[in-house]
């Protein structure tokens, strides 16, 4: 009984570390429409105070796809997570096509995604299609079409605004108590 207290101290422990810098976003959430060329409004629960200076310039990024094949579209801007501030405002570039978009936040050490929400663009008429990039930025001047953006990878899907990295690490540390226990018995 001590062994199995123990290991829950621990993975309560580690999933509060686990989540330490993730910010919860609370705007734009699935049923959200933004309007590209005009402010849109992100805001969060939560900070990102011990990345020190750097929380007070974090990146947001615009991104397209689904979640096992997320691609960057545009660096929107930036937000402070410093402290007590939540909110920001935000304008998607008018060269950017109606259709589905999540964000992502360059939190350390984890980003914090939203779930997808739409865009709408009046002066496109087309919607962009989740199966195309549509920035260009990502290649290289060598040609390479690989992207470039850590935020590309697919090691961090999240769904409800945040990764699954700490239900994974809480799982994870759950199974090997019950293991641990087990083995002892």
């Amino acid at each position: 009984m001590k062994i199995t207290t123990t290991s829950l101290v621990v993975a309560a422990g580690l999933a509060t570390f686990v989540n330490a810098d993730l910010l919860q976003i609370n705007n734009p959430t699935a049923g959200t429409v933004w309007t590209a060329g005009v402010p849109n409004f992100v805001s969060w629960s939560g900070n990102c105070a011990s990345m020190g200076g750097a929380a007070k310039n974090v990146t947001v990024i615009l991104n397209t796809g689904p979640s096992e094949a997320v691609r960057y579209v545009a660096t929107l801007g930036s937000l402070d997570c410093s402290g007590t501030i939540t909110r920001t405002d935000l304008t998607v570039p008018l060269d950017i096509p109606s259709g589905s978009y999540s964000i992502v936040v360059r939190t350390d050490p984890q980003l914090s995604y939203t779930n997808i929400f739409k865009i709408n663009n009046p002066s496109s008429p087309e919607e962009a299609d989740p199966g195309v990039n549509v920035a260009s930025a990502d290649a290289t001047a060598a040609g390479d079409s690989t992207p470039s953006h850590p935020e590309n990878s697919t090691k961090n899907i999240a769904t409800g605004g945040k990764t699954n990295a700490g239900a994974f690490m809480l799982m994870s540390l759950s199974a090997l108590a019950t293991a641990t226990c087990h083995f002892l018995m």
